[in-house]
C-alpha cells in the first residue's frame, strides 16, 4: 500500500515540481536531477513513516535547489579561472542586469521571507494560487491577501527606491607619475615619435 499512496502522490507533484526547479535553476538537465532527488527524499521520508505532504515536498525542493546554488559556486571557480575570470560564464545564463531588474532584487532583498516567497511562487514560479496555497497549508483566499499585501509593500519599496536622488557621479582625477604617462623625467615632454 505505501508504493501506491507514493505512486499516486508522485505521478500528482511530479510536473509542478520539475517545473519550479527548472524556473530556479533555468538548465533543464539539473531541474531534472533536483526533482529526482526531492523525490528520493520523499519517499525515504515516507517509507519511514513520514507524511506525505506538498508542503514538506516544497521545503526539501528549496534545501535541494539551495545545495544545487552552491554546488554552482564551488564548481564556477576553477571555470572562471579557466574562461578569464567570468565565474557567470560557467553558471549558464546570467539574469539581466536591466536598472528595472536591479531594483527589483534590491526591493525583494528589504522583504520579509515570506513576503518574497509569496512573490517568488506568485511571479517567478507561476504556481497557481491552490498550488500555492496547498504548499503554504493555507486557503486560497489567504494566499490572495497575502500576495496582495507582499505586492503592495514591494511597490513601497521601490517607490521609495526611486524617489531617492540619483548622485552626480565624482568626476575621475588621475595622478600622473613623475616623469609624465611616457617615462620622461620633463613632465611637459610629448609622446615617443613612431
Amino acid at each position: 500500500m505505501t508504493q501506491a499512496v507514493f505512486a499516486a502522490f508522485y505521478a500528482r507533484h511530479y510536473l509542478l515540481i520539475l517545473k519550479v526547479a527548472q524556473q530556479r535553476l533555468n538548465q533543464p538537465a539539473d531541474a531534472e536531477d533536483v526533482a529526482s532527488e526531492v523525490f528520493q527524499r520523499a519517499w525515504a521520508h515516507h517509507d519511514g513513516g513520514g507524511d506525505l505532504n506538498l508542503r514538506w515536498v516544497y521545503v526539501t525542493l528549496r534545501n535541494v535547489v539551495g545545495n544545487e546554488y552552491r554546488r554552482r559556486d564551488r564548481a564556477a571557480v576553477p571555470v572562471a579561472e579557466i574562461v578569464g575570470g567570468h565565474a557567470d560564464s560557467a553558471r549558464g545564463a546570467p539574469e539581466p542586469d536591466t536598472d528595472d531588474a536591479v531594483d527589483i532584487r534590491r526591493g525583494l532583498a528589504t522583504l520579509s521571507d515570506s513576503d518574497r516567497e509569496v512573490l517568488y511562487m506568485a511571479y517567478w514560479e507561476d504556481l497557481s494560487g491552490t498550488e500555492i496555497a496547498e504548499i503554504l497549508g493555507c486557503s486560497r483566499t489567504a494566499v490572495t491577501t497575502r500576495l496582495m499585501r507582499a505586492k503592495s509593500r514591494l511597490r513601497k519599496v521601490l517607490t521609495a527606491q526611486a524617489a531617492r536622488p540619483v548622485r552626480p557621479a565624482r568626476p575621475r582625477t588621475t595622478t600622473m607619475r613623475r616623469g609624465g604617462p611616457w617615462g620622461s623625467s620633463n613632465a611637459t615632454s610629448a609622446p615617443p615619435d613612431q
